[in-house]
């Protein structure tokens, strides 16, 4: 495929930010070197503008962790990755 097929195709992601209790998180023997809290802070998630703002900021740091997934230093991080861009199947 071209590139900017796969540049079109890739922007579907629409992530959502939600609050959730840490006893809730289960651990995987996947690991996604994705900073995440650089991006979304507590205070951004009260007013509705700036969670619009952190939305668009992830997505944009998905689609780029996305199209450069060949530049993983670690293997175990690059598996990681993979497994994280799957289709989920229900």
């Amino acid at each position: 495929m071209s590139k900017a097929k796969v540049e079109k195709r890739s922007k579907v992601m629409k992530p959502f930010i939600k609050y959730i209790n840490v006893r809730h998180v289960f651990p995987t023997r996947y690991v996604v070197d994705l900073d995440v809290k650089k991006v979304v802070d507590e205070a951004d998630l009260i007013d509705p503008e700036r969670k619009v703002d952190c939305k668009k900021e992830l997505k944009k740091l998905f689609e780029d962790r996305y199209l450069n997934q060949k530049e993983v230093t670690s293997e175990k991080k690059a598996a990681g990755s993979a497994y994280f861009y799957q289709k989920l199947r229900f």
